[in-house]
């Protein structure tokens, strides 16, 4: 299995960028050909984009996934990786399977 990766031309690279799978926004660094396989026997290569956030940390994503930023200032700066969700409305109260139960009884 050959290991090399090769670094390719990218018109976005050192400029701000938002990755469309999780709206995070950075820098682009690099795009670079590499091999993303489990199994050595089948070699599967593709096109990396290595981002760089505003807290310096770097991830990778498909460079088809790369577009350029539009707004800084409405920016996400990390991987959404836990999708937390919209924030609960204040003074709404919470559905249970409990509440809804209480609330049919009343």
């Amino acid at each position: 299995m050959s290991e090399a990766y090769e670094y390719q031309p990218h018109p976005l690279l050192r400029r701000r960028v938002r990755d469309v799978a999780s709206g995070a926004e950075g820098e682009l660094m690099a795009v670079i050909n590499e091999n993303v396989s489990a199994v050595a026997a089948r070699e599967y290569w593709m096109d990396l984009a290595y981002i760089r956030a505003a807290s310096g940390r770097e991830f990778s994503t498909s460079v088809d996934n790369v577009e350029p930023a539009t707004d800084p200032s409405a920016s996400r700066t990390e991987p959404n990786t836990l999708n937390p969700g919209p924030a609960p409305v204040p003074h709404e109260r919470a559905q249970t399977a409990a509440g809804r139960h209480a609330d049919r009884s009343a």
